[in-house]
């Protein structure tokens, strides 16, 4: 019995003898281990029978194709009455002729594909990328910026957290100064967030990684250049954004005169008052930018020792009715006025413009007046003028909710789970069977050879093949973290895997993280992390100086527990909170901390070592890559083998007298021998 059938949108699709389908199988390649791999088949041709054409949408009608070439199809593998790929995607790569062109793919190429697009996607109910915002995982995670919020969050374990972190703003020497809060912002656990993304591509998560100790303490910790709301906020309309603007333009021409104000030529020689405009009032905090554009025409006294001059001004008003000018422009007589050289002439201005970014409370206001000089000084102001206030829905002020996507750097889903898998040496392996994918260490394989499968019997005498050499790997190969400006020496925090092979080029990147390292200042307690966003020079709390991402370690600290019993102040400039028992204090590395997140070693306490990264996650790696032996052998391996097929277990060859783990089970069929990539363990 050899019978194969294809399943592709749950119909059975004739197949060809011409063109067999041959399966690939493969979770992570030891010769590139920053990224993940998956399943594929051989591309195979199936006949255009009108049943197939139904099945693929009539793809060889140019006139009439569906949409379904143009996504991928379910497709399902059945051998001899075995599910092999149960759960997998059909891809049609052409047409030729009256075959079409066909590739498999299952494993963790179906897992990835659903995590396309950007974390920031996932905030957006009109993203694209696969209705990625459709279901808006992060909306349950939304909370307001304020003094009660941040207080709170302090004993959180998942979820956000508004951690104590030195942007340039705590006080170098007096703890016992109070925190703003308007210069905090906050983190997010990576636990979580990992969840979340899996739990949106319907799948759920399982393996060593979920029960390491390290993992649920990870926070990406804010470091963005602006904090801004989440796409739907920005895009809305309710209550913000356009309804929260406003436009006003005149009809008519303003005319201001100085006569008819009353103004005369030895007293009342100015005066200052409200124009014609619509006054923009503040129904809430917003941020914005009032802008006043117009043309027009002074008249009045010039070429004397007292000439004529207009001001317009922008003003600022706040819930009190406190008023102060913001900004203002000034016109007076120039070499554009006409006639020229005359007394009394008149000054044309043209697309004059007058802006000013404002920050609204609610009932404040912003409006316009004018300063005239001379009573002999008309100006008119044509028809047309615009005064308009238009909210910048982006910054997140105070009291305003946080969407949490926007903690994160802008980046790809994808990057976030390979990042965090990198840093913990972690083989991803999806089961689309049952819907769960597997996290787990290279420590898990090696630890599974108790319970390796005996390959003896299966493996076929054709020789084999002994590579001394692992792809891409260098003598010496790099684990680093991004650069940042503000922390120094650079490279603190990387390492490097040597591999004593002088055939191996001299260096390579292994990967790079995502993030940046970071340091640690004195403050109550010991210390916390510096993330310097904030110009020392400024008088403004603008997050001016560029940063690069930063993942910190979560630590409660106890203030019971220390000497004399010290307070955290909390402070919004209008309420004062005392917390006296735990805040957070995250950190990448101390000496006295319970982790490191460097990947290289670095000094503990009482001339101790902090095992980094590297010790810690990647020995069996370092081992593997110190005697590396690749082989390839044959195999021929029955459809139960491939149905029950674990890549997490090692295989062992009494012939060698060796474990191995499977790198690559190359194009099996059934019947057939098939090539497999083994790698020596130990």
């Amino acid at each position: 019995m050899n019978q194969i059938q294809l399943y592709i949108n749950d119909q059975v699709v004739d197949l060809t003898d011409d063109s067999p389908i041959a399966l690939t199988f493969q979770i992570n390649n030891l010769a590139e281990v920053k990224n993940q791999q998956g399943n594929t088949s051989n591309q195979f041709k199936i006949p255009l029978t009108q049943r197939n054409r139904q099945i693929l949408g009539f793809p060889d009608d140019i006139a009439f194709t569906t949409m379904l070439p143009y996504d991928n199809y379910q497709a399902k593998i059945i051998q001899d009455g075995l599910e092999i790929i149960p759960y997998g995607l059909a891809v049609l790569n052409s047409i030729e002729q009256d075959m079409a062109n066909i590739t498999i793919l299952s494993g963790n190429v179906d897992f990835f594909d659903a995590l396309e697009g950007k974390i920031y996607d996932m905030g957006d109910s009109s993203s694209p990328t696969s209705n990625l915002g459709k279901n808006l995982p992060w909306q349950a995670f939304d909370h307001p910026w304020n003094l009660d919020t941040i207080i709170a969050s302090q004993k959180k374990t998942d979820g956000w957290i508004w951690p104590v972190v030195d942007y340039g703003s705590i006080n170098e020497v007096d703890f016992d100064k109070p925190l703003d809060v308007y210069t905090m912002r906050p983190g997010f656990f990576i636990k979580t967030a990992i969840e979340l993304m899996i739990k949106n591509t319907g799948y759920k998560a399982t393996g060593s990684l979920l029960k390491n100790e390290l993992y649920p303490k990870l926070i990406c910790q804010f470091a963005n250049d602006e904090f801004e709301h989440g796409s739907d906020f920005q895009n809305s309309v309710e209550g913000l954004s356009k309804s929260a603007s406003m436009l006003y333009v005149t009809n008519n021409d303003l005319v201001i005169d100085g006569g008819q104000l009353g103004m005369h030529a030895n007293n009342n020689t100015d005066r200052t008052l409200p124009i014609g405009f619509q006054e923009y009032h503040a129904k809430e905090r917003v941020n914005g930018t009032a802008s006043l554009i117009l043309d027009l025409d002074m008249h009045g006294i010039a070429n004397t020792g007292d000439n004529g001059y207009f001001e317009l001004i922008i003003n600022y008003r706040d819930a009190n009715g406190h008023e102060s000018v913001s900004t203002k422009q000034t016109i007076n007589f120039t070499d554009k006025a006409y006639p020229p050289n005359t007394r009394e002439r008149t000054e044309p201005v043209k697309n004059l413009k007058l802006t000013y970014d404002f920050e609204l409370n609610k009932g404040d206001s912003v409006f316009i007046s004018y300063h005239l000089h001379r009573y002999n000084t008309t100006v008119f102001i044509h028809k047309g003028a615009a005064f308009r206030f238009d909210v910048d829905q982006k910054p997140i002020l105070y009291g305003q909710q946080v969407q949490c996507e926007r903690i994160f750097p802008d980046i790809s889903q994808k990057d976030l789970l390979k990042d965090t898998l990198q840093r913990f040496g972690i083989v991803c392996q999806t089961d689309n069977s049952t819907r769960t994918v597997s996290f787990n260490s290279f420590a898990d394989i090696v630890d599974n050879i108790p319970i390796a499968k005996n390959w003896t019997s299966k493996c076929i005498d054709q020789g084999k093949t002994i590579n001394f050499q692992l792809g891409g790997y260098a003598q010496v190969n790099y684990m680093k973290y991004k650069d940042d400006d503000n922390v120094l020496p650079k490279k603190f925090a990387d390492a490097e895997i040597v591999v004593n092979d002088k055939t191996l080029p001299a260096s390579a990147d292994l990967f790079e993280s995502q993030f940046a390292p970071t340091l640690n200042r004195a403050f109550t307690g010991g210390t916390i992390a510096q993330i310097k966003k904030l110009d020392p020079d400024s008088d403004n709390n603008d997050f001016s100086i560029g940063t690069s991402p930063r993942i910190l370690i979560d630590q409660k600290l106890n203030l019971l527990s220390l000497k004399n019993y010290p307070t955290v102040k909390f402070t919004d400039g209008e309420k004062t909170v005392e917390v006296n028992d735990v805040v957070s204090v995250p950190y990448f590395y101390k000496p006295d901390g319970e982790f490191n997140l460097c990947f290289s070693d670095k000094p503990g306490v009482n001339g101790s070592i902090q095992s980094g990264l590297k010790t810690k996650y990647y020995p069996q790696l370092e081992k593997i890559l110190s005697q590396t032996k690749k082989v390839v052998r044959y195999f021929l391996l029955t459809p139960r083998d491939i149905l029950e097929l674990d890549l997490l277990i090692p295989v062992y060859l009494e012939q060698d007298s060796c474990y191995y783990y499977i790198n690559k089970i190359d194009s099996w069929r059934k019947g057939q021998p098939t090539k497999v990539e083994l790698v020596k363990l130990g």
